[in-house]
């Protein structure tokens, strides 16, 4: 008597295999999405922070406490240091009081990651689709009229 698997028995297999495959697969990639957005997001968070240290030791020593940063093809710029997966393009604001406005673009991530001076989080706009309208101005008059 021998011992093994049929050709339908196989064949069933990597046929279920390949159902699982195709349920799974669309999970993951949105997963691995988020989990980028996410980390983008943390970036953002990862700026603000660093500019808050810039603007303590500009304070310290008599600089301009305003602060705009534009991120040119994903580099890190001299005046604020940050870790993380840095914007390809964008703009980030800070005014003399502390208040943030960013709109940074990831193209990993493919998204557009927004904040208002008088925003308490950064968010994700969904409805930009590209780098070039993932823009904002730095108008510091903005942020104190609240």
């Amino acid at each position: 008597m021998k011992k093994g698997f049929t050709l339908i028995e196989l064949l069933a297999v990597i046929a279920i295999l390949g159902i699982i495959a195709v349920i799974t697969t669309p999970i993951i990639v949105n997963f691995i999405q988020s989990s980028r957005q996410k980390a983008f997001i943390d970036t953002g968070y990862s700026i603000i922070s660093s500019a808050r240290v810039y603007q303590t030791k500009a304070a310290a020593s008599n600089k301009p406490l305003e602060l705009s940063v534009t991120y040119p093809n994903g580099q890190n710029v001299n005046l604020i240091q940050t870790k993380g997966n840095l914007p390809d393009s964008g703009t980030f604001c800070m005014d003399e009081n502390g208040k943030t406005k960013l709109a940074l673009w990831n193209e990993q991530s493919k998204g557009c990651i927004k904040k208002d001076y008088n925003d308490k989080k950064i968010t994700i706009d969904k409805s930009v689709k590209d780098k070039e309208n993932c823009t904002t101005t730095c108008n510091f008059n903005e942020a104190t009229d609240v």
